[in-house]
């Protein structure tokens, strides 16, 4: 059975910035501008229009740390909200933005060299009126740079709203279930920050989780698109991928459990050259491990997961799912 040579469109987002430890892209990283101001300006018009209600809680302006990178949960708030903003994941950085349109970015020097480019192009029109970029600064330990954070955010000691009486306190709003993980929360900027707001007695944390995520939600022209491709690459590993190799098994009458079956398949998306997809590997990935079911048990929760039980010549059921550039 022959398979079709396919080529999807080029990447128009990269693989993550280049960590230390981690392998290099060889692309250099590139911020889209106006993207960046697009996105991050419908953030703020919904956050200011919007933050006495209860999907903003009430937020004085709002803090989104984004940690180290953390393996185990890809669908973070924090990651999704910078392959949003960015197009690429920044770890360990620190992004306020106030009520009245100014964003401050703390983060390493390589960091905000990439994020220079927006400091003096905001488009006309942008509810955006001012960027700041920080860098790390390992001499004081960011004593500086958390004063200015503070003082931009209003909650230092000079604002005048000292007061420690929860009615007086300065709502800030966090990505709370990630900001209560200290596995996800976590570096050296964000260990000294995330206690410069822990300790002070001027500051409640709201979780601002919704208010983002309904923002997020809406999709513009080029997400739509991604998502488009990431249905037709789903769709080519379904039929030139997990459709031919269930019917050899079958055919040749194998032994292969369901876990074996959903790791090959896995295996495929994850090198969609196995099916001659003419995709860069590391612009794909699966949503999940795949489900794979058969013999008169079947789970239709998205929690399920294949069983090493051998796969039964009756009803075979398979769910997968793939990521093109970060959507799926």
């Amino acid at each position: 059975r022959s398979v079709p040579t396919i080529t999807l469109p080029p990447a128009l987002y990269p693989s993550p910035l280049p960590v230390a430890g981690q392998p290099t892209h060889t692309m250099a990283a590139e911020l889209d501008v106006k993207r960046f101001y697009d996105r991050l300006g419908a953030i703020h018009s919904a956050f200011a229009k919007h933050r006495e209600g209860p999907q903003w809680g009430g937020s004085n302006c709002l803090v989104l740390n984004r940690g180290q990178l953390y393996d185990d949960d890809p669908y973070l708030k924090s990651v999704c909200l910078h392959q949003y903003l960015f197009g690429y994941e920044l770890p360990d950085t620190v992004l306020v933005l106030t009520v009245d349109g100014q964003c401050l970015v703390l983060a390493t020097k390589k960091k905000c060299e990439f994020l220079s480019p927006a400091k003096e192009n905001i488009p006309e029109g942008s509810s955006i009126t001012g960027l700041t970029l920080l860098t790390r600064n390992k001499a004081d330990d960011n004593a500086e740079n958390f004063a200015t954070l503070l003082k931009a955010a209003g909650l230092d000691k000079g604002s005048g709203d000292s007061s420690t009486t929860n009615g007086d306190k300065k709502k800030v709003g966090v990505f709370k279930k990630e900001w209560d993980n200290a596995d996800v929360n976590n570096g050296p900027i964000l260990r000294g920050w995330q206690k410069q707001l822990d300790d002070a007695d001027n500051v409640e944390l709201v979780d601002c989780t919704p208010g983002v995520g309904v923002v997020m939600s809406v999709k513009d022209a080029t997400e739509l698109d991604l998502m488009k491709k990431s249905s037709v690459l789903s769709n080519k590993v379904l039929k030139h991928g997990a459709i031919p190799r269930i019917e050899e098994i079958i055919d040749d009458e194998k032994t292969v459990t369901h876990e074996e079956l959903a790791a090959e398949i896995d295996a495929i998306i994850e090198n969609p050259e196995k099916i001659k997809l003419n995709i860069p590997t590391d612009e794909v990935s699966s949503c999940y491990f795949p489900i794979v079911q058969s013999g008169g048990e079947y789970d239709v929760r998205v929690s399920a997961q294949s069983s090493d039980k051998t796969l039964k010549y009756d009803i075979i059921t398979v769910a997968l799912g793939a990521r093109y550039q970060f959507y799926c």
